[in-house]
C-alpha cells in the first residue's frame, strides 16, 4: 500500500509529508524556513494558523505545553493528516534573500545641519530586489556594519538605486569620518535587503481600513516607503503620519508632505515636538492648568508620537501600524495602542541602535561552524534583547508575592513580558520556589508549589524583542536566611569565575569543569544536566542547537549562554544564574 503524500502550503512556498512525521521534520528535512526552538512543544515558537485542512497530534499536551489558540497548531507536536495550510502570523520568512554587494555613490545632499541625503546604486548585473520597510547593512573597514532604512520604492526596471537619509552623531566613525568624504563613484559594500518591517506583497486584507505611521527623526526614512506604496495602494480610508522631532527643521520633509496632504486615503501628517499636548497641532505649547504664575516655574509637559496617535481617536480594530525610530518609542507605543485596542499583530516595528564614538560592535566571525548567525544577527541586537531581559526578571521578581503559586507566578511573568513588548518566548518562562530551586528546567515544575513568606525563588525567561533572544535568568530571597543567600550567591559567583575562565582563553568543555570546581568551593555541586547553548536572532535553532558544554573551542563573543545551576550540597534549596558570555 502506497502511503499519501500531504502537501503543506505556506505564505512562502510548500513542501510534501507522508504524515509519519512531525510537521516541522518534514519541513526541516527539506531545507524550509520555518520558525521553531525548543521542540518539545513548550515554547510555542512552532505555532502555526490553520488555514485549512487537518491534523493530528503525535503526542498529548502536558502542564508544560505551549496552549494554542483553537485554529492552531504545534508543528513540533503534529502530523498532517490531510493537505494543511499554515500561517505564521507572529513570524515571516524572507521575500528577498540577502545578498552582500557592491554599491556605487550616485550622491550626496545635505537635507538639515545634521541629515545627508545618500543616494548609491547597486553595481552587477544580478537584480536587487527588496520591499518597502527594509534596510541593508553598511559594511564598514573595521569589521561593523551600520544599519540604514531605505527611503526609495522598488522599481520594475533598471538598475537597483538606494536612497537613504542619515542623521550626524557625534563621534560617528561612519557619519563623521566616512559619510562627509563620499564622493560620486566611490563604492560601498552593502548587505541587504533585512527587516521584516515591511509592506506586504498582496497589500492588506479588506478588514484593515486605517494606516498609522509612527516615526521619530531618520526613523522617517524607513515610513516613507510604507507611506507611498499605501497611497499607490488606494486601500486606506485615512492613512496619518505622526513625525517627532527636536525642532520643526527636522521635520525636514514637510514640504513634500504639506503637498501630498488630502490627495488620496484621507492623507494627514503631524509633527511631534518637545511639549506639545495630544491633540493641538505642532508647535503649540501647553499650559494644562496652571496658572501663568505656575507656569512659569513648571516644567512643560513632554510629548511623544503614541501619545498623539492614542489621543486622535483613531479605529485601533481596523487599524495598522508601522513604527520606525528610537527603541524607547517603538517599545512604548506598541504597550500604549495594545491597550487602546490595536490588536497584537497590526504593530510592525524597526529600531535601531545609534552606534557608538567608538563604531557599532562589529559581529563575531564564525570561527566555527557551530557559531553560525542570520543575515541580520548584529551585537547590538543582542544587547538590546539582553539590557531588556535583566529589566524584566528584575521587574517579575518585584511581583512575586508569598501565597502565590508557581503556575500564578509564570502567568504574571508571562503577561509582563507581553507588557513590556516580548513577541513570544523561544522557551517557557520557568519560575520556581523552595524545594524546586534544586530541579533544572527540563525536569517538571511543581505547579501548586506555593511562595512561602521566607524562600528562595528562580526566574528563567527566554522572550523574543524585536528579533532576537533575550535569555536571562537570577535567583532571589524572601527574608534573611543566610543560607538561601549564600546559595543564591554562589550561582551568580560561579558564573562570574566561570566568565572570567573563559576570558583567558578556556573551551567551552572546560569552562563547566572548571564551574563544577568553584560550585564546590560555595558548599555546592554544579547541576550538569543544563549544558549552555547558543543565542542570536530569533531562532537561533535554525543555525543549530549545540550546547556550550560540548564545545571543544573558545566560543565567541556574544552568542552562546552560560547556564550555571547549583544545588546545596546539604540543604534542599538551590540556586540559577545565565547571561550571555560578554567580553
Amino acid at each position: 500500500m502506497t502511503t499519501p503524500l500531504y502537501t503543506i502550503t505556506l505564505d512562502a512556498g510548500h513542501f510534501t509529508t507522508d504524515g509519519t512525521q512531525s510537521i516541522l521534520e518534514a519541513a526541516l528535512a527539506q531545507g524550509v524556513a520555518v520558525p521553531f526552538s525548543c521542540q518539545r512543544g513548550e515554547c510555542g515558537s512552532c505555532r502555526a494558523t490553520v488555514v485549512d485542512g487537518c491534523h493530528e497530534h503525535i503526542t498529548p499536551p502536558t502542564e508544560r505545553s505551549y496552549v494554542t489558540a483553537k485554529n492552531e497548531l504545534l508543528m513540533c507536536q503534529c502530523r498532517a493528516a490531510s493537505d494543511l495550510a499554515l500561517r505564521f502570523p507572529h513570524w515571516h520568512a524572507p521575500v528577498h534573500a540577502s545578498q552582500r554587494r557592491q554599491a556605487t555613490v550616485l550622491s550626496r545632499v545635505p537635507l538639515t545641519d545634521d541629515v545627508t541625503q545618500l543616494i548609491v546604486q547597486v553595481d552587477g548585473e544580478a537584480p536587487f530586489a527588496w520591499q518597502p520597510g527594509q534596510h541593508v547593512e553598511f559594511l564598514v573597514e573595521d569589521g561593523s556594519r551600520r544599519p540604514f532604512s531605505i527611503a526609495s520604492l522598488p522599481v520594475a526596471a533598471g538598475p537597483a538605486q538606494l536612497e537613504f537619509q542619515i542623521r550626524r552623531m557625534p563621534g560617528g566613525g561612519f557619519t563623521e569620518r566616512l559619510l562627509p568624504r563620499l564622493m560620486p563613484g566611490d563604492t560601498l559594500s552593502l548587505e541587504g535587503p533585512l527587516g521584516a518591517c515591511t509592506w506586504p506583497a498582496e497589500g492588506w486584507t479588506d478588514d484593515v481600513e486605517h494606516l498609522v505611521l509612527l516615526a521619530t527623526g531618520t526613523g522617517y526614512a524607513g515610513v516613507y516607503p510604507i507611506l507611498m506604496a499605501a497611497l499607490q495602494s488606494g486601500q486606506f480610508k485615512t492613512v496619518t503620519l505622526y513625525w517627532g522631532g527636536r525642532t520643526a527643521d527636522d521635520c525636514y520633509a514637510a514640504p513634500m508632505l504639506n503637498a501630498l496632504l488630502g490627495k488620496g486615503s484621507g492623507f494627514q501628517w503631524q509633527a511631534v515636538l518637545p511639549h506639545d499636548a495630544p491633540g493641538q497641532p505642532g508647535g503649540t505649547q501647553t499650559t494644562d492648568a496652571a496658572t501663568p504664575a505656575d507656569a512659569a516655574t513648571a516644567p512643560p509637559r513632554q510629548a511623544y508620537v503614541q501619545d498623539h496617535a492614542a489621543a486622535a481617536d483613531h479605529d485601533w480594530d481596523r487599524t495598522v501600524v508601522y513604527a520606525c525610530g528610537n527603541p524607547a518609542m517603538v517599545r512604548a507605543a506598541r504597550e500604549r495602542l495594545r491597550l487602546a485596542g490595536l490588536p497584537d499583530d497590526r504593530f510592525l516595528s524597526e529600531s535601531f541602535l545609534p552606534a557608538t564614538g567608538a563604531g557599532s560592535i562589529a559581529v563575531p566571525a564564525p570561527a566555527h561552524p557551530w557559531e553560525r548567525v542570520g543575515q541580520r544577527f548584529t551585537m547590538d541586537g543582542i544587547l538590546s534583547a539582553r539590557r531588556r531581559s535583566l529589566t524584566a526578571v528584575r521587574e517579575i521578581a518585584a511581583l512575586m508575592r508569598p501565597g502565590m503559586t508557581t503556575r500564578e507566578a509564570i502567568t504574571a511573568a508571562d503577561e509582563h513580558l507581553r507588557r513590556m513588548g516580548a513577541s513570544h518566548n523561544w522557551h517557557p518562562t520557568y519560575v520556581r520556589f523552595g524545594a524546586d530551586t534544586q530541579s533544572p528546567s527540563i525536569q517538571p515544575t511543581d505547579f501548586q508549589r506555593r511562595l512561602r513568606e521566607e524562600d528562595v525563588f528562580v526566574v528563567d525567561i527566554g522572550p523574543v524583542w524585536d528579533g532576537y533572544e533575550g535569555d536571562y535568568g537570577d535567583t532571589f530571597v524572601l527574608g534573611a536566611d543566610a543560607d538561601r543567600q549564600r546559595c543564591a550567591e554562589a550561582a551568580r559567583q560561579v558564573f562570574h569565575s566561570t566568565r572570567e575562565a573563559w576570558l583567558q582563553g578556556l573551551s567551552g568543555a572546560a569552562l563547566y569543569d572548571r564551574a563544577e570546581a568553584f560550585a564546590r568551593e560555595h558548599g555546592c555541586e554544579l547541576v550538569r544536566e543544563l549544558p549552555g547553548h547558543r543565542v542570536a536572532d530569533f531562532p537561533h535553532a535554525l543555525y543549530g542547537k549545540h550546547k556550550l558544554a560540548d564545545a571543544d573551542f573558545v566560543p565567541a563573543d556574544g552568542i552562546w549562554v552560560l547556564e550555571i545551576q547549583v544545588r546545596d550540597r546539604t540543604l534542599p534549596i538551590g540556586a540559577f544564574y545565565e547571561d550571555v558570555l560578554l567580553r
